[in-house]
This record gives C-alpha cells, sequence and structure tokens, in this order.
C-alpha cells in the first residue's frame, strides 16, 4: 500500500506543466524534492538523529533573466550609437546647409546654368578722311555632324517602321525627305558621294534594336565635324542653313579685314592668336598692337539656363560688354595706296633690295602717307616675314649722306660766320684729312652756300664743319630730331644715333657734315625737312589724330630756315642733282643723298648704294613733305635718277589732290 500510495505521488507530478513562470517553476521544485525525500524515508529504516541534514545547493539565475539583463545593455548602445548618428548628421548638415552652403549651391549651379562669353566687337581702324582702313566682319563655319545625321536617319526610320498611326508613317517619311543628302550636296556644293561616305547609313541594320544601330554609327575622326563652308558670309552660309538639315550648324565668327591690305600692312599691323585665350585673337604689331586695349574693347558675360545639349535661355548679366573703339589716323589712304604703287614699281624697275616713303603735313607734323615695298597682304598672312613686315621709314637706321648738307648749312647761318653770300673754296676739288681723301664730283671753286647745295659738294661742307666748334654739326642735326626717336612712339621704333666727335677728330667732324658716320631713320629726315619749311618750327610727327599734337618748338632762326629752302630751290633746277624732282607749275625744294652701304666685314662696298630725296613744295609756301629712299638700286646709281623722280610723281599727286595752288607759271610745252 505504501509503494502504491508512492507511485501515485509521483505520477501526478511527471505530468506538470512547464509553461509556468520562474517563481513558480522553483516552488514546485522545491516540493518534489520534499515529496521525493519523504517517499525515500518509508523505504529505509534509520535512525532520524543520526541523519546528517543535506547542505543547500545554490540557485543560479534562469537563461531568460540573463538574457533580459544583456538586452537592457544592448538597448542602451544602440541608443548611444543612435544618438551619435544623428549628431554626425545633425553637425554635417549644419555645414552643409549654414557653413558652406555658397559653395555647395554654387556646384549645383554649375549643373543646371553656364557662364557665356559675349564677344565685344573690335574697333575701326579709320584714314584722316573717315574712310575705313580695317574693320571686322561677320562669318561663318558651316559644320556637318554625320553622326548626328545618321543617328536622326535611323530613328526616323524606327518610327516608319513601327508607328501605330498613318499619321505617324506619314511624318516619318516626311522627315526623311528632307534628309536627302541631294539637298546637301547641291546647297553645299559638297559631293554627295563624300556625304555619303561621312554618314556610313547601313541599309541591313534592324533600326528597332538599339544596340544594333548604335553599332553602325559614324565613328572616329570627322564624324561629328565635317566642314562643309569655311570663313564665308552669313549670306552665302544661308544656303545651306535655311535647309534646316539634320545634323547641320552654323559657328558664327568675327573676321578682321584690312581695305588695302598691302599699302597698309606695316602700318597697321595684323591680327594673331593669343597665347592666352585660344579662341582669341589680339593686335600684332603697328597701330592693331599699340592701341590693343583701345580696339578691343572688353568682352562681357552672362549667365545662362541650360540644357544637357544646349543653352535655354539667358538668367542674368554677370558683366556688360563694352565695345572697341575706333581708332582715326592722321593717314590718307589715297595717298597711301599712291606712295605704295610708286615704291613698288621703283623697287622693281630698279631691281632693288627694298624702297620706303613717307608724306608728311608741313603745317601740322601729321603723316599722311607712309609705306615701304616688299610689304605683304595683311588678309592673308601666309607670305609674311620678318623682312617684309618692317616699317623701314621708321624702324630702319642708316647713314643718310648728302641730305645732310641743308643742316650743315643751317648751323653755319647760325654761327654767325657765314651768310648767303659767304664763297668757300673747294679747289682743287678734294681735300685729305687724317689719311682720308673727300672728294666731290668736279673743281667747282669758290661756291656759296646755295652752290654747295646745288652740287652737292663734300669739300665745302667738310670746310664748314671743321671752321665750327666740334659740338656744333652734331648738336645742329641733334635739335631738327636727328638722332632720337619721333613722337610717333611707334611700336619697335628705332632711335638712331648722332654722336658729337671730339676736336681732334677731324674726320669724324667732317663727314658728319655730309651724312656719314650718324645713323637716322626716314621719318627722322621727313620730320627735319618739314621744320625748315615750317620756319624753323619743328611740329613733331603725329599718326592717330585722337592724340593731342606735341607743342611746337622753334629750332632755328626762321630767316635761316627761309633761306636753306630757297637755296634747295636750284636742286630741282637746271644744273642741280634732282631736275628730275622738279613739277610744273610749282618751286620744288629738295636735297639728293647718295651713300655707299656698309660692309659687314667693315667699309663700305664700291658698288653698292642707298638713295635719298627729301623736297618741300610749294618752296614759296611750303605745305608738304616727301622722302624717297630706295636701298641698293642695280640699274641706277644716283638718288637724283632713283628716288627724285619717284618723289615729283608722289608729289604731284599730293598737291593735286589737296588743291594746293600754283606758285609759278605753268609750262605749257611740257605734259
Amino acid at each position: 500500500m505504501k509503494k502504491t500510495s508512492a507511485s501515485k505521488v509521483v505520477k501526478p507530478l511527471r505530468k506538470k506543466k512547464t509553461d509556468q513562470n520562474p517563481t513558480q517553476e522553483t516552488q514546485n521544485t522545491n516540493t518534489l524534492k520534499e515529496r521525493l525525500g519523504k517517499v525515500g524515508s518509508i523505504g529505509k529504516k534509520t535512525d532520524k538523529t543520526n541523519q546528517q541534514k543535506a547542505p543547500k545547493r545554490k540557485v543560479r539565475p534562469s537563461v531568460s533573466f540573463v538574457g533580459g539583463l544583456q538586452d537592457a545593455g544592448r538597448f542602451r548602445w544602440i541608443w548611444a550609437l543612435m544618438v551619435i548618428g544623428f549628431g554626425v548628421l545633425f553637425v554635417r548638415a549644419f555645414y552643409l546647409q549654414i557653413i558652406n552652403a555658397d559653395f555647395y549651391i554654387k556646384q549645383g549651379d554649375k549643373l543646371i546654368t553656364a557662364k557665356q562669353t559675349l564677344p565685344a566687337t573690335r574697333g575701326m581702324i579709320l584714314d584722316t578722311n573717315g574712310a575705313v582702313l580695317a574693320a571686322n566682319a561677320p562669318l561663318s563655319n558651316v559644320i556637318f555632324s554625320p553622326y548626328d545625321y545618321a543617328q536622326a536617319y535611323y530613328e526616323a526610320k524606327r518610327l516608319e517602321k513601327t508607328a501605330r498611326s498613318d499619321v505617324g508613317r506619314q511624318n516619318a517619311k516626311e522627315t526623311l525627305r528632307k534628309m536627302d543628302l541631294n539637298l546637301l550636296a547641291v546647297a553645299s556644293n559638297v559631293p554627295r558621294e563624300t556625304l555619303e561616305k561621312a554618314v556610313k547609313i547601313d541599309g541591313t541594320v534592324d533600326v528597332t534594336n538599339k544596340e544594333a544601330v548604335e553599332n553602325v554609327l559614324p565613328r572616329g575622326a570627322g564624324s561629328k565635324r565635317m566642314v562643309l563652308l569655311s570663313r564665308v558670309s552669313p549670306e552665302v552660309a544661308e544656303t545651306v542653313t535655311l535647309l534646316k538639315f539634320k545634323g547641320v550648324s552654323e559657328e558664327k565668327k568675327q573676321q578682321r579685314f584690312y581695305l588695302q591690305p598691302e599699302p597698309t600692312a606695316q602700318i597697321l599691323g595684323y591680327m594673331a592668336q593669343s597665347s592666352q585665350d585660344e579662341d582669341g585673337y589680339v593686335g600684332r604689331a603697328g597701330i592693331e598692337s599699340k592701341y590693343e586695349k583701345q580696339l578691343a574693347g572688353e568682352n562681357g558675360q552672362i549667365l545662362t539656363l541650360r540644357s544637357v545639349r544646349s543653352s535655354i535661355g539667358e538668367i542674368r548679366e554677370l558683366k556688360p560688354k563694352i565695345a572697341g573703339q575706333n581708332i582715326q589716323l592722321t593717314i590718307d589712304s589715297r595717298l597711301q595706296y599712291i606712295l605704295y604703287k610708286e615704291l613698288a614699281e621703283l623697287g622693281r624697275r630698279q631691281s632693288a633690295k627694298t624702297t620706303s616713303g613717307i608724306i608728311v603735313d608741313v603745317m601740322t607734323g601729321d603723316v599722311l602717307a607712309m609705306s615701304s615695298w616688299p610689304s605683304f597682304n595683311s588678309n592673308n598672312l601666309s607670305d609674311r616675314t620678318n623682312e617684309n613686315e618692317r616699317n623701314r621709314a621708321v624702324l630702319d637706321v642708316f647713314e643718310p649722306g648728302s641730305v645732310m648738307k641743308p643742316f650743315t648749312v643751317i648751323a653755319a647761318l647760325e654761327s654767325g660766320k657765314y651768310n648767303v653770300n659767304t664763297l668757300i673754296n673747294t679747289s682743287p676739288g678734294s681735300i685729305k684729312l687724317g689719311g682720308y681723301s673727300i672728294r666731290d664730283s668736279g673743281n667747282y671753286g669758290s661756291i656759296t652756300l646755295a652752290k654747295l647745295l646745288q652740287k652737292s659738294s663734300n669739300v665745302a661742307s667738310a670746310k664748314i664743319a671743321l671752321a665750327l666748334p666740334p659740338q656744333t654739326i652734331a648738336e645742329t642735326q641733334r635739335r631738327f630730331g636727328l638722332g632720337k626717336k619721333t613722337a610717333l612712339d611707334f611700336p619697335a621704333e628705332a632711335s638712331g644715333k648722332v654722336a658729337t666727335p671730339s676736336a681732334k677728330d677731324v674726320t669724324r667732324r667732317a663727314t658728319l657734315a655730309y651724312g656719314y658716320g650718324q645713323q637716322v631713320t626716314l621719318a627722322q629726315i621727313a620730320q627735319a625737312y618739314a621744320t625748315l619749311g615750317n620756319g624753323g618750327v619743328m611740329r613733331p610727327l603725329r599718326l592717330v589724330k585722337s592724340e593731342s599734337a606735341l607743342e611746337p618748338i622753334q629750332v632755328a632762326k626762321s630767316s635761316h630756315a627761309q633761306s636753306v629752302v630757297n637755296m634747295m630751290i636750284s636742286v630741282t633746277e637746271q644744273g642741280g642733282t634732282a631736275m628730275d624732282a622738279s613739277i610744273n607749275g610749282y618751286h620744288v625744294a629738295g636735297k639728293t643723298g647718295t651713300s655707299r652701304l656698309t660692309n659687314k666685314h667693315g667699309g663700305y662696298y664700291k658698288d653698292k648704294y642707298r638713295n635719298v630725296f627729301a623736297g618741300l613744295a610749294p618752296a614759296t609756301n611750303p605745305r608738304f613733305v616727301v622722302a624717297i629712299m630706295v636701298e641698293d638700286p642695280k640699274r641706277a646709281k644716283y638718288a637724283g635718277q632713283t628716288a627724285a623722280p619717284v618723289f615729283a610723281n608722289v608729289m604731284k599727286e599730293t598737291l593735286r589732290l589737296y588743291n594746293v595752288p600754283y606758285d609759278k607759271p605753268l609750262d605749257l610745252s611740257k605734259d
């Protein structure tokens, strides 16, 4: 009965459910242990007093309890990390939106906006009468993109094939009709075969397959840029652009044009690509270079809203466009053409190395024409060289020869030791100085200052120089602007040099008097002769009308200057060295200069010369000066034969164009 009772006690315990909470589970465990203890005591006869009390076992926390504690720790870490994360995001957002907002706004603007340059129109260069010498004109390049054409063609073919309506198919066919390459070939004068070869249309490709179409599109050089028309007027470009042909676009540019490309090339200069701007051009040499800032103006800039392929519209003006200023010269384009034509003919006729010339208004100092031959076409720089782009009238220095003798006569008159009637003994037609012989072309005996100029006596000039203080001749020449830059301040203009010889250097003192031993430019000679014609008052040369003329300077007595001009009239009359310089109806005063060319190995060539003639007309009331130089003429030796006739032709046209009255009776026997 006891066993049965025990079994009944144990059996219900096996059926106990285990889904109780931890506290109840612990209580049930203790109850079970107590009951099992009682059952054991029935089966064993033991003495209670001898029984030892079993030690208490430690109760460990359940797994669920420990897990709960661990979850709480994880929650704390997660919250800490979330706080840190949100803090970082907040700091980053503050930096982006507050501290560095402008930067990111600008970066965003770059994706949808663009800065567009508005080129300023370059100013014109005008002559003294307002005639255009240089100006900008619009030019166009018409460009064809075979890639874009082929892409549009295949798309039209696809629409024609896949359109769900008759209208859609008809529109696609119309598009294909307008894409006929015959239309483009006729308008652009480019062979159809060339266009077909460029676009490479494949009639077998599946137009509904994008990948297949992409693979047959034109690739490589010229696939996106094929020039149909280059540098043509907008009117010519319209013959193609009005077709609105697929793949055709127009590039508009400004091209500088020169109306007298060869006569004015060395004065105006030319345009060349800028070293700082790949698409920009700047003035090189001459007026274009010197007045680059005024002519160029300032480019403007606007901010535009753009799409992937093009600009949509203007947002605002960033910088206003400032158009270039016009520059008006003192040059008379009519005289410029006449002068260059005569210089070119002289150079070819004499097989000369170079020729140069300049025309100056005596009353103002304005340069009316200035040119050199050979020149170049400033509209086509392919034939430009360092030699033919030189404005030799202001860049080249040389020993002028006898054209210096009028200033020797001025020095003599200014000294008080000589007057117009003073005689100088030149017999026997030569003089020896320092081992050198100075000769005339003949024995003129005793001659006046006027005869000195008419016959171009070296001996008389040398004797005057030696009779005066050593510095007198050099100082007189410098006073007339010889040996120093003119007021033209032309780019790279040469100054030349007139040095004062020492008292012991008698040879140098003598040679300076007849044009050897100094370095001058043709512009300096023209300015000096204009000073003689203006009564000894120097009016500095001027080339740009907008520049104020410099104050005139009295460099010699008016009476002495007029006396020398009157003496020079005899040079162009019977018995003078330049009778071919005479002009019917006018008194002409001038002087020839024939000098030997210097040899780079030392000394002078015996068979190479430089000829110069400078003169004024009308001599009784001088209005213009013309100076002509020819370097190394081959068919004649003296200036009276080469430069003097050209002077006459140029001066005659100048007097005619400016309606200058005659100052002597016409000789009707002359043409």
